[in-house]
């Protein structure tokens, strides 16, 4: 698997994650049979995986934007080419960056050594 295949993955695994994790979730309020109130076990649980559902659809509707602004040349790049991902902090509470293809991390707006 090349770096830009691992980027796309990187960035689709946690929509899926998401959709999967809402249908276990709908699974299991379904299986214990409890109602809440009016609201049937049934119908509870379709409403979590509708939900789960919404989630990770936007959350893959926003890796797609960010890939086409990365395709554009309007997302920082890596020195290997990759995109990099959002500001995080360290322990000692400096920005960074992480390459989302080669893994590489890089102060705030640097770039990484690929």
């Amino acid at each position: 698997m090349n770096r830009i295949s691992k980027m796309v993955v990187r960035m689709y695994v946690p929509a899926a994650a998401i959709a999967v994790g809402g249908f276990a979730t709908a699974e299991a309020v379904t299986r214990t049979g409890r109602t809440l109130g009016e609201i049937t076990p049934q119908r509870l649980a379709s409403l979590a995986f509708l939900l789960a559902i919404l989630l990770g659809t936007a959350w893959a509707l926003h890796s797609t934007w960010r890939l086409y602004r990365w395709a554009r040349g309007r997302e920082l790049r890596c020195a290997c080419g990759g995109m990099m991902s959002r500001v995080r902090y360290d322990r000692q509470r400096q920005k960074y960056r992480k390459c989302l293809a080669c893994g590489g991390t890089s102060l705030e707006g640097a770039h990484c050594g690929g």
